[in-house]
């Protein structure tokens, strides 16, 4: 089966508001679950989701933020993202295909979850080379996908989990890092560098 495209995941939120039940599936909701306390137990300042649909997350998500910027290719999605959002709820949803469309940082949190097996191998290079670039010292990324193969992804899911993985914990501390079934979630925190004392 050839991997889905942009051009497709437009067709599917065209077709259906809610193509993969995020809103009513009890697995969806138990994922976001462990997203959320993939995130840290601390309130964090400006976070920056990827690839959100309809906003599920982002909705979540905004509770754990001061503000949220959520970005995903597909229009008919952010419009059902911006009819499902509270006016007050502090997210700003933005048109971004991946892997260029990461708006400019720094931001505390970067949530990825369920895309990166949808793009080919140097475009999810690419993809974390950005999100490395956009995280503030001391912010924290979060990677969450299905590791368990389907017929229209780019890459196989559990290889996509492990690059992004490997690529952050090359220059990152690795805080989180679990499998649970069907998908794994891991997080990395970026370190602060210490400021330099001045010689007395």
């Amino acid at each position: 089966m050839k991997p889905i495209d942009l051009d497709g995941f437009e067709t599917k939120f065209k077709v259906s508001s809610d193509p993969w039940n995020y809103r009513t599936s009890a697995f969806e909701a138990m994922k976001r679950r462990t997203l959320l306390r993939a995130c840290g137990p601390q309130r964090l300042g400006r976070g920056l989701e990827l690839a959100c649909a309809i906003g599920e997350n982002s909705r979540a998500l905004a509770s754990r933020c001061l503000t949220l910027v959520a970005t995903d290719g597909a229009p008919t999605a952010l419009e059902t993202a911006r009819r499902l959002t509270p006016h007050d709820a502090r997210i700003d949803y933005r048109h971004g295909v991946l892997p260029g469309g990461i708006p400019g940082g720094p931001f505390d949190l970067i949530v990825v979850s369920e895309i990166a097996y949808y793009l080919s191998p140097l475009d999810l290079a690419a993809l974390g080379q950005r999100m490395m670039q956009s995280l503030a010292p001391g912010g924290r990324i979060v990677v969450l996908h299905h590791v368990v193969p389907f017929d229209d992804a780019a890459q196989l899911p559990a290889l996509a989990q492990a690059r992004l993985c490997r690529m952050f914990a090359r220059s990152m501390l690795r805080v989180l890092d679990q499998r649970h079934g069907r998908y794994a979630v891991a997080a990395f925190r970026r370190r602060v560098r210490p400021s330099k004392v001045p010689r007395a």
